[in-house]
């Protein structure tokens, strides 16, 4: 049976930076539904991105891979992929790997925002 999955984009600071609220299972059934998400966002030049995983419940090494087959192509292009709102059981997992040394991860969307606000870009 397969999970359950949902990724709404939407703008925020006036269409400069998009946010995109992750719910329910990123596994790998669902990866592929993300990737093609993020590769549309890039192509379409909204590199600047908040990835709200406040509704996200479960992610797996498929999920997790998506996010890092993407980063270093958005931050060439002066953008970012930053993280916010983890459950504590996704954020363990996120630690786990070691996602904080390469990626952002922040406990609410608005400091996640803020980061586009202060720098433009974060790397």
């Amino acid at each position: 049976m397969q999970n359950e999955f949902s990724a709404q984009v939407k703008t925020a600071h006036d269409g400069r930076v998009t946010v995109v609220e992750l719910d329910g299972y990123l596994d790998a059934y669902t990866a592929p539904e993300f990737d093609t998400l993020l590769e549309q966002l890039f192509t379409s030049g909204q590199v600047r991105v908040v990835v709200d995983c406040g509704s996200l419940e479960y992610i797996s090494s498929a999920g997790l891979g998506v996010f890092m087959g993407h980063i270093e192509q958005f931050r060439s292009s002066g953008g970012d992929i930053v993280l916010c709102a983890l459950s504590p059981r996704i954020s363990a997992i996120v630690e786990m790997l070691g996602f904080p040394h390469i990626f952002r991860i922040f406990p609410e969307r608005s400091v996640a925002l803020a980061v586009f606000d202060r720098q433009g870009t974060t790397h």
